[in-house]
C-alpha cells in the first residue's frame, strides 16, 4: 500500500503543479489528477508536451475519475467512449494505471433487475475499452440515506451487491473502490474484504463517522477525518487490506464542510500526519510478525 494524496477526496483544490509540489513535500507516494485538464493540454499540443512535467515527477498517479458518462444515453456513452483514445495515451504516458466511477443508489427508470442488467453490458463495455491500455476500472459507492430519498427505484448501495455485480460483470480490469466510510454506513465490515483478490481492490479511501451518530439518518456532512470520530477503526482495515494483499493507493477522504475555513496546507499536514501513523503501524506490525517468525 501507498499513502496517496487525492484532492478531491479531501475537498481541495489547485493546479496540478501545485499539487505535485505539495504531495512531494508531505511524501505522498502517489497523487489523484484531474486528467481532464490533461487531455484538453495534450488537444491543444500534444501528448508528450501535456504529461512532460507530471511524468518527469517521482511519484505515482493514484488514480483518476473517469469522465465517460456511462450510465446515461447510448448517444452520449458512445460520444465519449470515441474521445477515449487520447485519453487512453495520456494516461499511459503518465503511467495511470487505475480510475474510478461512481454508481448510483437510484435509478428514475429502471427498476433494480432491470438497471442492473443494464449496469452490467455498459460496464463490461468500459472495461475492455479501457483494457488495452491496461487501465483497472474501480466502482464506488453513494451509501448515505439522503442519496437515495429522491423517489426513484432502488439500486446499489452496499458493498455486497456492489462485489455481485463486478462478479456479473467478469472483467479482470473491473473492481471495487474500498470506502470505509459508505461501506460502514451500509453496513459492511473489513472482514469483507476477504471475500474479494486483491487485484479486485482498485483504492482506498479513509474516513470516520461521529460517535453515536444514526447510520439510518447519516449524511455526507458527517465524514470526518480518520480517528476523530471513533466509529471506524482505520487500523483494522489497514490491517485486513495489508492481509489480503493489497498494494495500491491509501488516500484519506472528508465533506468539504469539514475543511471550510481552514487553509490548504494544514489539511494536508495532518492528512498526511494520518496516514503515516495507519501505514506506519501496519509495517510495524509486520515487522513484528517476521521478527517472530524468525525466532
Amino acid at each position: 500500500m501507498y499513502k496517496n494524496l487525492s484532492p478531491l477526496a479531501l475537498g481541495i483544490f489547485g493546479r496540478h503543479g501545485e499539487m505535485l509540489e505539495i504531495a512531494l513535500t508531505h511524501r505522498f507516494k502517489g497523487l489523484e489528477l484531474d486528467i481532464t485538464e490533461v487531455v484538453k493540454r495534450a488537444q491543444t499540443t500534444s501528448v508528450a508536451q501535456a504529461c512532460k512535467y507530471l511524468a518527469s515527477a517521482k511519484i505515482t498517479i493514484g488514480g483518476f475519475e473517469l469522465p465517460v458518462r456511462w450510465a446515461g444515453e447510448e448517444a452520449e456513452f458512445q460520444a465519449d467512449l470515441a474521445q477515449l483514445p487520447t485519453l487512453l495515451e495520456v494516461a499511459s504516458a503518465l503511467s495511470a494505471d487505475r480510475c474510478w466511477t461512481t454508481i448510483r443508489p437510484t435509478s428514475e427508470q429502471l427498476p433494480f433487475h432491470e438497471n442492473f442488467q443494464f449496469h452490467v453490458k455498459r460496464l463490461a463495455k468500459l472495461a475492455d475499452a479501457l483494457a488495452p491500455a491496461g487501465i483497472k476500472l474501480g466502482l464506488d459507492l453513494q451509501a448515505a440515506p439522503a442519496q437515495r430519498a429522491d423517489g426513484g427505484f432502488q439500486f446499489i448501495y452496499q458493498a455486497d451487491p456492489l462485489i455481485q455485480l463486478i462478479g456479473s460483470v467478469g472483467r479482470d480490469n473491473i473492481g471495487v473502490v474500498v470506502d470505509t466510510w459508505s461501506w460502514t454506513v451500509g453496513g459492511t465490515e473489513a472482514e469483507k474484504l476477504r471475500v474479494l483478490r486483491a487485484e479486485q481492490m482498485v483504492s482506498v479511501r479513509l474516513s470516520d463517522i461521529p460517535a453515536g451518530t444514526d447510520l439510518a439518518a447519516i449524511t455526507d456532512e458527517q465524514r470526518v477525518m480518520p480517528g476523530e470520530g471513533g466509529t471506524i477503526d482505520s487500523s483494522t482495515w489497514i490491517s485486513t487490506l495489508e492481509e489480503v494483499g493489497y498494494d495500491g493507493p491509501v488516500a484519506i477522504a472528508l465533506h468539504p464542510s469539514q475543511v471550510k475555513g481552514q487553509k490548504r496546507e494544514a489539511v494536508i499536514t495532518k492528512a498526511s500526519t494520518v496516514l503515516d501513523s495507519l501505514l506506519n503501524l501496519t509495517a510495524a506490525a509486520d515487522a513484528g510478525k517476521a521478527l517472530a517468525e524468525a525466532k
